[in-house]
Parts: structure tokens; sequence; C-alpha cells
């Protein structure tokens, strides 16, 4: 399975795209594409999702928003309202959305019809970043981590924690447009809840339900290095020791940090018994002069 997330921005700022499949590992990582650009990349990787960060259309709710962005921010998802009024719709500040919309356009000339309700593959489904982000960590960002480079990293954070390397994720719209794929890819699987009413459109979320509102806020706590470490609802930090991690799983280790932490084994190994007891307890090979 394959999942073709994009991060829409207004046309001079352009798309940002990132390719996964069941890996986690990006295949494609493009920025500041237009959208001919981005048809070209849909014939060349012919994904079985496209997962865009824009409304499909304007609202058809008064009120300036959606049933869908209603719905979440029951949660403590804010959002931009989707307005249905020519008025509002007319204002420069909806120029992202009216991109958005051209990209609906394209990824339906290249086979993916909108999507509605019902299995994925196949369509162009709305998503939100924040919101993926917020529905993986089980809670909302930590306070002073609304902007700039601490929301990216936060969202970057979210990303490793299920696993996805983002090491080749170069800025925050690259980071926005793996989170949209990842919802994408967990959609596929059925794992997936679209509230709101599908003729005006509905934001897809990477869980087949949602917990009862609000979410908490995420805490953070403090490395042993003076570094901060963001700590997810249902995760914890990574065992592996190393210095520089600084991820969060549901497991012992953050995918690939096994090997980090036999390595760490290994050189204290020369100096201490408990790392060659623990070595030999997980069943892993003890430096030879050890034997």
């Amino acid at each position: 399975m394959r999942s073709l997330g994009i991060d829409v921005g207004a046309k001079r700022k352009g798309l940002d795209a990132v390719l996964l499949d069941e890996t986690l590992i990006p295949s494609e990582a493009r920025r500041h594409m237009g959208v001919e650009e981005l048809e070209e990349l849909i014939r060349q990787v012919r994904p079985d999702v496209v997962a865009i960060d824009s409304p499909p259309a304007w609202g058809r709710s008064p009120g300036g928003s959606r049933l869908t962005e209603r719905e979440i921010r029951r949660f403590g998802i804010q959002s931009f309202g989707t307005p249905s009024d020519p008025k509002k719709a007319s204002s420069v500040f909806y120029d992202w959305m009216r991109a958005g919309f051209e990209v609906f356009e394209a990824a339906a000339q290249e086979g993916f019809a909108r999507y509605a309700s019902g299995a994925v593959a196949g369509r162009a489904i709305e998503v939100f970043p924040h919101a993926t982000a917020v529905v993986l960590a089980g809670c909302l960002p930590p306070s002073g981590t609304v902007t700039g480079r601490t929301k990216r990293e936060w969202r970057r954070g979210v990303l490793r924690g299920q696993g996805v390397a983002t090491e080749d994720l170069r800025s925050s719209d690259q980071v926005d447009a793996a989170l949209a794929a990842l919802t994408g890819l967990y959609a596929l699987g059925g794992r997936c809840f679209a509230p709101g009413d599908p003729l005006e459109g509905v934001i897809v979320l990477p869980a087949a339900t949602l917990p009862p509102p609000p979410y908490p806020r995420c805490r953070q706590a403090e490395r042993s290095d003076g570094r901060d470490q963001l700590v997810f609802h249902g995760l914890a930090r990574c065992g592996c020791g190393h210095p520089d991690c600084a991820s969060s799983t549901s497991r012992e280790f953050a995918p690939g940090h096994d090997a980090k932490r036999k390595s760490l084994l290994w050189g204290l190994a020369r100096s201490g018994q408990d790392a060659v007891d623990e070595l030999r307890r997980r069943g892993w090979q003890v430096p030879p002069e050890m034997g």
C-alpha cells in the first residue's frame, strides 16, 4: 500500500508531497511543486490513496464552518473554518483553500475521485495534519508548541513515535505532508474515522474511534541533558539510552533503536559486568573478548 500526502500552500508557496508505504520510509519527498508537477508525480508513483491537507470545496453550512470542523473542535482540535458565504470566500486569506480545490481537481483528473464515505482506496481524501498529530499522540500539543520550530518538532516527534523515518523531511510543510500520507496509509488499512457531512467534505482521522472529548494537553519531561522530551499519551521514552535519542514509543525501543542499545552496551561491557549481563539476558552477542 502506498499513500501520497500533500501539504497545500497558496500558489507562491506551492505544494509539498511525501509518499509512504508500509516501510514508513518516505520514498518521495518533493517541495514547492505546481499542480502540473503534482499530476505528473501521481502518474509516476500511482499511489493507492491521495491525502490532501485542504477542504475539497467551499462549505454548505451557514456560520462559516463545516460540520466536520465543528465536530473535531469538540475534541479541542482547532481549525480554520471553510466558509459558504461568497463574500468571505473572496478574501485573499482563502487563497490556500482555492489552491487545495485545484489539487482535488487534479487528483480527480488522474483517477482519484473525491472521497465521501466507505473505503478510501482510489480516492482523494481530505486530511488535517494537526488533527492527525493530536489523534496519534492522544493529546493536544504542549503549551508553547503552536508555532514555528517547536510545532514542527512536536509533529516530527509524533511521526517518529509511529515509526516514520523523518531524517529527510526538511521543512514543516514536508512534516505535514508526511502526516497526511500516514493518515492515508492507516485509512487504507481501515483505521479511520471521518466525522461530518460527506456532501460538504469530511476530514479523515487516523483512528476508528475517538476518546471522550476533549483531548488532554501533552506534557514535556526534561531529559538528563537539559533538553525537552516530548511525552505522548500511551507512549514512553525510548529505552535505548542513546544521548541523542528523543523518540517516544509504545514499545521498549523505537524502530531500529535496539541496535543503538546493543552498541551502547558493547561499549559499557568492557568496563562493567552489568552491561554484559543485559546483553546475555536479551540474547544478544557479547564482545568477543568478553565471551
